[in-house]
């Protein structure tokens, strides 16, 4: 079993990727150099793992023991913000944080990168977690031949897991900043003259990812066994090649004009630039051939998985709400594909649960938890159907039934079991007790300075697990980087961009019956996304708008909290998502139940509550000066400055 951290971190951070004058600083010192870490298989595992320790995760982690975790840092996670509180699921009111005056207010410029302080992602060659990885990668490929004591099998898989350690730390780096210099070799004093740093193209950067995934797929085994449960297999390989080949296929670079024009580039870059900047956030033109490649890349993927007897399939324990909370947090469940994990020694009570999670933990009230970053919208809530597949809307249940609730009477009962475990909604069970969202509720915090918890009426429970601190610490958490489930919604959306309507259907139906609900059909299309108003492309698309709609919903309901979201809306340059007003809700206690002198419930019976109307929240800058800028990040300017080929990105 790999437990990311295990070691020699500090003994390759000498020789860490960096651009410019100082690309690569003096070669580790006499007492440790790279001789000594491939003399032998302990060693040269524990250099594998420190590529390994560089993958991102969207769990919150802060080490202040020393312990090597530095790459999950405030620089990759928005200031402790997650990528989900800059879209439509998430409206943080943690005013340290970085979600709210970086993004929100629109404070981020290029300079922010400089820095690499609450951004979505640092690009910084110097300290990223990308450009560590992947000169991890490398140096790990290059020498891993001169262990003595490894069997030519054992070195063969093992280069294919350091290969997919570079694969997917490019694809972080092409979403959040597009087409980027491409190294495929580590870089030393011998040859650090002849490698070419210019910034390439969008598809060169993409293209780069899938050789780098078709040739681990050629070296991983299908599976591994539960003792190496999170290391890389061809599984892994090839399920990442479909998600890259999906942002190729997307409008957002899939089209015959670009979303924005970039800069010229100053004279000392465009001397060393061989790629046409244009062309590095922007494919060029519109193919509706990208589209087939990724049917086929899935088509690839089932096949193989149909070969090796089909190990990876959707976790169901047949119970439709217990199936979900395993599917995306267990470890070796048959569906997790990619996972970042990582063992904290107090991850229950610590920072991830104390900035998104509840007020109350256990049978404790009021405790000092609870930050106000993970407060759900009332928007996303709205996305989750009953049972029936129907829609339920927040505001037309009020204003048909009225405000006043009970348990069993309210707006969100009988809904897909993926709300329960994504959101606190009052009146649920969690660690033992009723979620109490209303004021006064234990939950929600009685005090007043507590309310901006859960100032939108609910906050994230997923990743929050109904664990007590004997069950919750000392244990890996696993963060689930790809699923299968994720697999199957790429292969129903590029089906039906491919007009094959009725086989997109069936694919995105493989989600829905693993939580019980019936399966998508024309009528419960139209009553799910009749109502709205639907973007139009100029790209000559021949999907069905209400499909594409409801599987992005459809990705939305699976994937809050695994860094989807945000991607599905830049990829479908989706400005209306940017600029929907985003609402919240409040609940008021008027009768029942029993409580003590100190305001613990005791009873709940005949509870009944007040439900507010929906209320909107402050606007987002977005919501009346938005620029497609947006869709990438900044590039930092003092990278740019070093000349050594970039090109800033459009609008910044």
């Amino acid at each position: 079993m790999i437990i990311w951290g295990l070691g020699l971190l500090s003994v390759l951070s000498c020789s860490d990727l960096k651009f410019g004058d100082a690309f690569l600083e003096k070669a580790p010192g006499v007492d440790i150099t790279i001789d000594t870490v491939f003399s032998s298989k302990q060693y040269s595992d524990r250099a594998l793992v420190a590529a390994y320790a560089t993958l991102r995760s969207s769990i919150v982690h802060k080490i202040n023991d020393g312990t090597p975790y530095e790459y999950q840092s405030s620089s990759d996670m928005i200031g402790w913000d997650c990528l989900d509180a800059i879209t439509d699921i998430i409206q943080t009111h943690c005013t340290w944080a970085g979600a709210i005056d970086t993004y929100y207010n629109a404070n981020y410029s290029a300079s922010n990168e400089d820095n690499s302080t609450s951004t979505k992602m640092s690009f910084d060659p110097d300290g990223g977690a990308a450009w560590k990885g992947i000169r991890r990668g490398w140096i790990y490929i290059e020498n891993v031949d001169r262990v003595p004591d490894m069997t030519a099998a054992e070195k063969k898989q093992r280069k294919g897991e350091a290969r997919m350690v570079i694969a997917c730390q490019y694809h972080e780096l092409l979403r959040h900043f597009g087409g980027v210099p491409l190294l495929k070799s580590s870089v030393s004093t011998e040859n650090d003259g002849g490698i070419d740093y210019s910034r390439k193209t969008y598809e060169e950067t993409a293209r780069y990812i899938i050789e780098l995934c078709d040739q681990a797929a050629q070296e991983l085994p299908w599976t591994v066994s539960a003792a190496d449960d999170g290391r890389f297999t061809a599984a892994s390989a090839m399920a990442l090649k479909t998600r890259v080949l999906l942002y190729l296929a997307s409008p957002l670079v899939n089209s015959d004009s670009p979303f924005l024009t970039p800069e010229t580039p100053t004279a000392a870059n465009q001397a060393k630039m061989t790629s046409n900047p244009q062309h590095m956030t922007w494919l060029g033109d519109y193919q509706a051939a990208r589209w087939q490649e990724v049917v086929d890349a899935c088509e690839d993927f089932f096949e193989e998985n149909a070969r090796n007897g089909n190990p990876y399939k959707l976790y169901n324990d047949g119970d439709p709400r217990s199936s979900f909370s395993h599917c995306y947090a267990d470890r070796y469940n048959g569906e997790i594909l990619i996972s970042s994990a990582r063992n904290l020694e107090r991850f229950g009570l610590t920072y991830h649960n104390n900035i998104y999670g509840n007020s109350a933990i256990g049978n404790q009230v009021n405790n000092n938890s609870g930050e106000g970053v993970g407060c759900i919208t009332l928007n996303y809530v709205d996305m989750f159907q009953d049972m029936d597949g129907k829609p339920v809307l927040y505001k037309e249940w009020i204003e048909k039934y009225g405000h006043e609730v009970t348990w069993d009477f309210n707006p969100f009962v009988n809904r897909d079991p993926r709300l329960y475990e994504s959101v606190m909604i009052n009146g649920d069970r969690f660690r033992e007790r009723c979620v109490e969202m209303f004021k006064a509720g234990a939950s929600y915090g009685r005090e007043a300075s507590y309310e901006f918890r859960y100032k939108t009426g609910f906050c994230m429970r997923k990743y929050l697990w109904d664990h007590d601190d004997a069950t919750f610490n000392y244990r890996p958490c696993n963060w689930s980087y790809m699923r299968l489930a994720e697999v199957y919604l790429i292969y129903s959306e590029a089906l039906n961009e491919t007009g094959r309507f009725d086989e997109a259907l069936q694919q995105l139906n493989m989600t829905r019956r693993r939580v019980g609900l019936p399966d998508m059909t024309v009528a419960l299309l139209e009553a799910n996304q009749g109502y709205k108003t639907l973007p139009s492309y100029t790209e000559p698309l021949v999907g069905n708008a209400q499909l594409r709609e409801e599987i992005l919903d459809e990705r939305a309901r699976e994937f809050c909290f695994e860094e989807v979201r945000w991607f599905d809306i830049i990829r479908w340059k989706r400005e209306d998502i940017f600029r929907k007003k985003l609402y919240k809700v409040h609940f008021d206690y008027i009768s029942g139940g029993q409580s003590t002198p100190n305001g613990e419930w005791i009873s709940y019976d005949n509870m009944k509550f007040n439900y507010s109307d929906p209320e909107e929240m402050q606007p987002r800058v977005w919501a009346e000066n938005f620029s497609p800028k947006w869709y990438f990040s900044a590039l930092p300017p003092k990278e740019i400055n070093k000349a050594y080929g970039l090109v800033q990105n459009p609008g910044w």
